[in-house]
């Protein structure tokens, strides 16, 4: 049912602004008090260094993801996403051919 270990914590933040280490923290807060193992902050509008800073020193704890890294995981896992969400984004793969240099 999901209450078995490893627990995860996500915050997503979708402002234009980049979030700073005090959203970090109450990630942080929220991940002791449901004593969730991994955390994962999502922020569309990026991070204060002061957050990129903490984030390499709790790499192993917690994930930043920006707008790029939100994008590229949807891109590489789309095909196995639940139909429903497919329909609420629906993309499609298109190839092009590269010119030989």
């Amino acid at each position: 049912m999901g209450f078995e270990p490893p627990r995860l914590c996500v915050q997503v933040k979708s402002g234009n602004d980049p979030v700073d280490v005090k959203v970090l923290r109450e990630l942080q807060g929220v991940m002791k008090n449901f004593g969730a193992e991994s955390g994962l902050l999502v922020s569309w509008g990026g991070f204060k260094p002061t957050v990129i800073s903490e984030g390499r020193r709790l790499f192993f704890e917690i994930r930043l993801w920006d707008s790029g890294n939100l994008i590229e995981a949807v891109l590489n896992h789309y095909d196995e996403l639940p139909a429903e969400l497919q329909a609420e984004l629906p993309l499609k793969r298109v190839w092009a051919l590269v010119l030989q240099e």
